[in-house]
This record gives structure tokens, C-alpha cells and sequence, in this order.
């Protein structure tokens, strides 16, 4: 049997081999009858079949897809408020600007309270609904906005440029007293009307040429420090102001070191009361109001007539009449224009005697300034005056100055009906 198996196997062995070019033997078992032909040697290892013997690639497991992270939606705005989109690197602003409308009829509300949550800083809204206010770094990012009749709101400053905030009014209210607006304490509103109270300072550089008599000086120049108020009730405007300066005059026969020699001193005072109207916009105003004026000029000669003229003599002149200014605080109340010119028609001059008054029959008055808020509250400017006394002689002066504006705490709104 074992035979048998070797003799199958040695078949199988050979059978399986493919065959390759060999030279016969006759009477030998399993060998070819005759010699094989000549001819290319057969490969020693036949073709397998396409793809037979290779390694196919690993066909790649699925992986899941992932789901999608859920994207928070914005949140809801606040009922009635419109802001603006806040942008990626915002800054926390330090004045909110906006304006405070009803919710139904869409009209502009006056006398709104403004105030910063956590912090006593309030404004009063104007008639045209708009209001500015300046935040406290304590306090919260977020402002009340109530009124009588009214229902309260919280809103976010947002970027605190042109928030418009829509309230609505309670139901069935019905008052038991006189709506009146009333000033908060601790206020510290900044009133950005064209007219408002503040006190102002004045360097001025005037330039003089006067006319007394028989005597005629040009080109006279003194320092003139200026000290003024305004105060606003609206619709009442009242100023006034006083200033003082010095005429250095040479006299002739004297050297340089002794001159100026005689130096007249003037002291100057004024006041203004009138009425005061918006003009097509909140930001532009007018004022009609009367004025008076008053300029006293004392020489420093001792009765000494160094110059041979009226200014020798102590002159001192009152003036009446009519004064319009008009005010423009555009830019958001930054920036201040204003106008004014006065004519006063009624001048009534006095002399010490032996001298007789000059220049007591005419006054006018143009003034301009301009001005920008450096900092809420106070504003630096430049102003430019001509004033001119006519009559009997001449006095006329012109003026540069250098302002600063002043005003304290604002105007409580409670104040202006």
C-alpha cells in the first residue's frame, strides 16, 4: 500500500508540474514516446490566472459622519428696542445716544427719564425725544427708561449709537395729579441745547483805535479779561458779563523806558434778558432779548491833561437796545456755532468836568464764536468781536479771544416747561 501511495504521489507531483522541453527515454515509464521539438523553453512556473497571488487592498470601513454642532440661535430681541448689530471687537462706549418714541403712535416722548442701572447718572429726554447720557464705569451696561403714564423698560447700550427705544403706555391709567417732569437726584445730565447755561471765561486780544476830541489814537493793544454767565429757563435766556482792560498810550517828550505813561483803565458790564425759540431744529436756536451796557474809563493822570483830549477825563457811557443771537450745536452737541449782534440806539454819555463825554450817541455790537466739547460739560472755543462807539469821537475795538464754557451738572429738564 505504501507503494502505491508513493507511485500516485510521484504522478500527482509531475502531472502538477507544467511541461518543460526534456529529451525522452524509450522503455522508461511515463516518458514521451518521442523527443520533444525544439522550441522556447516554457516558463517554469505557469500563468496564473489574472489577479490570482495577489494581496487585494483593505477595503476602507465607513466611518460615521458626524453630526453637526448645534449653532446657538440669537437671542431674542428686547420688545420695542431697535439696536444696531454689535460688532465683533466691541468697545463699551461712555455716552449712549438715542431716542425715545411712543410705541403706538410712533411720536417723539419729552420728559422721558433715562437712567444707568447701578449707577445715579440720568438725563431727561427733549422735545424732539432724543437724549444723551454719560455712563459711570461702576455701572450696569443697561438703561431704565420710565415716564408717567408710561410702562418702564430695561434695555442693553448696545454700542450706545442711535438707540431708539419704543415704550408703551399703561392700560386704563388714568393721573391724579399734574404730569410734571421732575429732576432726579444726583443728576448729571449734560444739556446739549444750542442756548445753555454755563459760565464762561474769556482771554481777549483787542485791538483799539480811539477818536477823542483833538485827539485820534490807533493801534492801542491791552490784554481784556472777560467773565460771563447764561442761565436758561426756557423759554427765558438771561446773560451778562463784565470785563476789564487797560489803553497803554505814549506821551510824547517821553523815552521808552517812561512810556506807556498813561494807561485809562475801563471797566466794562453788561446784561441780556429775552426770549428764546427753536428754529426748524432742536439743534438751532434764537434769542431776542434787550440789553444794557455799560463802560467806564478812568486816566490815571491825576487831573494831569498829558494827551489834550476827552480821554484826559473820566468817561462813562450807558447803552440800550435790542440783541438777536442765534446757536447751532450740530455733531451731536459737540460742536457749538453762534452769532449775536447788538445795536444799541440810546446811549447816554456823562464826563467829569472840565471834559465832555465822546462817543455817546451809537453802540454795536457783532460777536461770533465757535466752539468744540472737550470733555461733557466744557467747551473750549475761539470768538471774534467788533465794537463800535460813535457819536461825538469814535471808540471802536476789535477782539480775538480764547473761551472756555463751563457748565455744571446741565440744565435739569424740570426747569423747562
Amino acid at each position: 500500500m505504501s507503494a502505491i501511495f508513493a507511485t500516485l504521489a510521484a504522478g500527482t507531483i509531475i502531472a502538477a508540474a507544467p511541461p518543460v522541453g526534456t529529451i525522452g527515454v524509450p522503455g522508461c515509464a511515463g516518458a514521451p514516446p518521442a523527443m520533444a521539438a525544439p522550441g522556447p523553453a516554457a516558463p517554469l512556473i505557469a500563468a496564473a490566472p489574472r489577479g490570482a497571488g495577489r494581496r487585494m487592498p483593505a477595503r476602507p470601513t465607513p466611518r460615521p459622519t458626524p453630526t453637526p454642532a448645534a449653532v446657538p440661535s440669537p437671542a431674542p430681541a428686547e420688545p420695542g428696542v431697535v439696536q444696531p448689530a454689535a460688532s465683533p471687537a466691541a468697545v463699551l462706549p461712555s455716552t449712549v445716544f438715542g431716542v425715545v418714541l411712543d410705541a403706538v403712535s410712533g411720536q417723539p416722548l419729552a420728559g422721558v427719564l433715562v437712567q444707568q442701572e447701578g449707577a445715579v447718572t440720568s438725563a431727561f429726554t427733549q422735545a424732539d425725544g432724543s437724549f444723551r447720557l454719560l455712563l459711570e464705569r461702576g455701572g450696569a451696561q443697561r438703561l431704565t427708561i420710565s415716564a408717567v403714564g408710561y410702562e418702564p423698560m430695561s434695555v442693553a447700550v448696545g454700542d450706545g449709537k442711535d438707540l431708539r427705544v419704543r415704550i408703551g403706555a399703561i392700560s386704563g391709567f388714568v393721573p391724579t395729579s399734574p404730569m410734571l417732569p421732575t429732576a432726579v437726584i444726583g443728576q448729571a445730565a449734560i444739556d446739549t441745547v444750542p442756548l445753555n447755561s454755563s459760565l464762561i471765561f474769556a482771554y481777549r486780544l483787542r485791538q483799539q483805535a480811539v477818536s477823542a476830541g483833538a485827539g485820534r489814537y490807533e493801534g492801542l493793544v491791552s490784554n481784556d479779561y472777560r467773565l460771563g454767565m447764561r442761565f436758561r429757563l426756557r423759554p427765558v435766556l438771561i446773560d451778562a458779563e463784565g470785563a476789564h482792560y487797560e489803553s497803554p498810550i505814549d506821551v510824547a517828550g517821553l523815552d521808552r523806558a517812561s512810556n506807556p505813561a498813561f494807561r485809562p483803565s475801563t471797566w466794562q458790564a453788561g446784561a441780556r434778558l429775552g426770549l428764546l425759540t427753536p428754529v426748524f431744529h432742536p439743534d438751532l436756536e434764537l434769542a431776542a432779548q434787550g440789553g444794557y451796557r455799560w463802560s467806564n474809563t478812568v486816566p490815571n493822570n491825576a487831573d494831569v491833561p498829558y494827551t489834550g483830549s476827552d480821554l484826559d477825563w473820566e468817561q462813562t457811557r450807558h447803552a440800550f437796545g435790542p440783541v438777536a443771537t442765534l446757536a447751532w450745536r450740530p455733531w451731536r452737541g459737540r460742536l457749538h456755532l453762534e452769532a449775536s449782534y447788538g445795536y444799541y440806539p440810546w446811549v447816554r454819555g456823562t464826563s467829569e468836568a472840565p471834559g465832555k463825554p465822546f462817543a455817546d450817541q451809537l453802540l454795536t455790537d457783532l460777536r461770533g464764536a465757535v466752539g468744540v466739547e472737550i470733555v461733557p460739560g466744557m467747551r473750549l472755543g475761539l470768538g471774534y468781536q467788533a465794537e463800535h462807539w460813535s457819536g461825538n469821537g469814535d471808540d471802536i475795538s476789535r477782539m480775538l479771544s480764547l473761551q472756555v464754557h463751563y457748565t455744571p451738572g446741565g440744565v435739569p429738564k424740570g426747569l423747562e416747561p
